[in-house]
């Protein structure tokens, strides 16, 4: 792992700069709402991937991985179930608007929602049916839960 972890750091401060150039665009538009709103989400998910490399960085350096206690195994169950839920119903809803829309910019964006609405539901039910259940998972079952539908391995951007 030796260029692993400055790698991973590396990737995390880029995805920051980029995140924050996006926001800045995004505010600096004032007439076209439906750009800076998608400017937004893409700097949101440049975020979320920053966080990521970071949990990632830790990893690689052998930070210490605490296990999940009794206490927030209960109210990851709760909380994400409900999620899971609330996931289903958007998908849903997003898939109707979608379906009912002519207009190009709105199936643009409604198509978006859908596509992350979707990704959101699968990621949940494989945290809630191997992450937050009362057993001890394996490395490859935890990786194969956090990798397998997700959006981020081996795309630039994703």
């Amino acid at each position: 792992m030796g260029e692993l972890a400055p790698t991973l750091r590396r990737l995390a401060e880029a995805e920051r700069r980029y995140a924050e150039e996006l926001h800045k665009l995004a505010e600096s538009i004032r007439y076209m709402v439906p750009l800076a709103a998608l400017l937004e989400a893409v700097a949101l998910d440049s975020e979320k991937h920053a966080r990521i490399y970071e949990a990632l960085f830790k990893i690689a350096t052998g930070a210490s991985q605490p296990g999940l206690v009794e206490e927030d195994l209960r109210l990851l169950e709760g909380v994400i179930e409900r999620h899971i839920e609330t996931e289903a119903r958007m998908i849903e809803e997003a898939r109707g608007l979608l379906d009912s829309v002519g207009e190009a910019r709105l199936k643009l964006l409604l198509a978006s929602i859908l596509e992350d609405e979707l990704r959101h539901h699968r990621l949940l039910t494989d945290v809630r049916d191997k992450v937050a259940k009362r057993r001890v998972l394996t490395d490859a079952e935890f990786w194969d839960a956090v990798w397998r539908d997700s959006p981020w391995h081996g795309a630039p951007g994703g």
